[in-house]
């Protein structure tokens, strides 16, 4: 006879047959939960703005993520990736990385899920301490350091008020902007009244710029019509040049003068090579309805090229306007904060930030730093002192966006998610998702996605308090 009462799950003594109806109330099935993460605060290494936490996985919930992050490493490195053989599919590309790699995620995922769960604001990202190793059927455990912003009152949450022009596109505008299109067409012929370069003519010139023997990028180009005096090239070029005559070629070396990162000036010497390839004028066209018919896609006569102009420099220029009413919105709701002053490790985030940013779009462009230090003039040190001072500015706007934020009880949901991750990137906001995901660095995306929301509203409520004035 089954042994309900001895255990009414039990195979062996009830190999068929179900429960009675009158035990069904005593033996409730019910589902068996995960466990949760298991973390606990260590408040004797915890201060205002750091919480230090200990973390402990069990090995199934272990094994789970590890599994994820096996796959999501597999599809990143365009490995063929095989559940039940997942780490030896990518050890062959990551090698004894592997392990150090996958802990890391896991910690920081770790990490994730108690700044979501404790709702803290982090400030930086978070610093794992302690990892355990990734191994068959074991646990993990770990130790993480998450540093937080201090949440700050504003003086006052009406809104701001701005120094700045409304917006208009006026007829000088749209006037402007017709006769730079035009221009833009015209096209240079060689000028037979000019013998040789003076500040009165304009010249189609090469130059070949090189500094201990590298190119100097913004210093090289096969041809550029160039006039004296405009400031674009070393007033030394500018010297060599004057008198030139079309057909002549000029080498010589001149001295640029710099400071290095100790604040003292030093010499570089450069190498260009110079030719005067024609002298020419511009010609520029008359705006006539055959003109603009033959020119200008979209308009049939002069009447229809303004109206064109008009319709898409007010597209243009109310984007250029909203990007500046934003950032001046967003620069006086940070006057509103108190003094203040983090620990240098803040602020070194936040310039570390800026720095990515410069980095990358001169990686787009092709560009080295000290060309990009040439082209505006500046020194590294002097760059990196910008730098510092934008940084300690930008801390301070996203702080007083958090506090506008909290004062309006802001909370974000998925659309507004998916629309931080579209900022991030257009293409792939899903890959981009995944990737702060797997990262541990949801914190991040739910932490843009609040404060686009305290900008849009504070730009909204914002008092435009100039005159009409063109934009430029």
């Amino acid at each position: 006879m089954p042994c309900y009462v001895c255990n009414p799950f039990c195979g062996r003594c009830r190999p068929q047959g179900e429960m009675p109806a009158s035990l069904k109330g005593r033996y409730m099935v019910r589902e068996r939960k995960k466990k949760p993460m298991d973390y606990r605060l260590c408040a004797a290494e915890s201060t205002e703005l750091q919480r230090t936490y200990e973390v402990d996985l069990t090995a199934e919930e272990t094994k789970r993520l590890v599994d994820e992050i096996y796959a999501f490493l597999a599809m990143q490195a365009g490995v063929e990736y095989l559940a039940d053989q997942s780490a030896e599919a990518l050890a062959g590309r990551f090698g004894d990385d592997l392990g150090k790699r996958v802990a890391s995620c896991l910690a920081n995922q770790c990490a994730d899920k108690i700044i979501a769960a404790e709702g803290l604001a982090a400030a930086l990202e978070p610093v794992v301490r302690d990892s355990s190793e990734i191994g068959e059927g074991a646990s993990f455990s770990c130790k993480v350091l998450i540093h937080v912003k201090p949440e700050l009152e504003l003086s006052s949450y009406e809104p701001v008020s701005l120094p700045i022009p409304a917006f208009t596109v006026s007829p000088e505008m749209v006037e402007r902007n017709v006769r730079a299109i035009v221009e833009d067409r015209a096209r240079y012929v060689d000028d037979e009244s000019a013998a040789c370069v003076s500040p009165s003519v304009k010249a189609v010139i090469s130059l070949r710029t090189e500094k201990c023997g590298m190119e100097v990028q913004p210093l090289t180009f096969e041809s550029i019509v160039y006039q004296m005096g405009s400031g674009i090239l070393p007033q030394q070029i500018d010297d060599a040049l004057a008198g030139m005559e079309p057909g002549e070629t000029k080498k010589f070396s001149f001295t640029v003068t710099s400071k290095n990162f100790l604040g003292l000036d030093v010499e570089e010497e450069m190498d260009s090579t110079l030719s005067v390839l024609r002298i020419v004028k511009k010609e520029t066209p008359e705006l006539t309805d055959a003109w603009v018919k033959g020119n200008v896609p979209g308009a049939h006569d002069v009447e229809g090229f303004y109206e064109l102009v008009r319709g898409n420099l007010s597209v243009r220029a109310r984007a250029d306007y909203d990007r500046l009413k934003d950032e001046a919105a967003s620069a006086a709701l940070a006057e509103r904060l108190p003094e203040l002053e983090l620990p240098d490790l803040y602020y070194d985030y936040a310039r570390a930030g800026l720095l990515q940013n410069v980095s990358a779009a001169l990686a787009r462009k092709g560009m080295s730093e000290e060309e990009f230090y040439l082209a505006q003039g500046v020194t590294s040190s002097q760059f990196m002192i910008q730098m510092s001072a934008r940084a300690r500015e930008v801390l301070r706007q996203g702080l007083a966006l958090d506090a506008l934020a909290r004062h309006e009880g802001f909370e974000v949901g998925e659309a507004d998610l998916d629309r931080a991750a579209r900022a991030i990137s257009p293409r792939d906001h899903a890959g981009a998702r995944k990737m702060l995901e797997m990262n541990g660095r949801t914190y991040q995306l739910r932490e843009m996605a609040l404060r686009q929301k305290a900008r849009a509203v504070l730009s909204e409520r914002a008092v435009v308090q100039g005159v009409e004035a063109p934009v430029a």
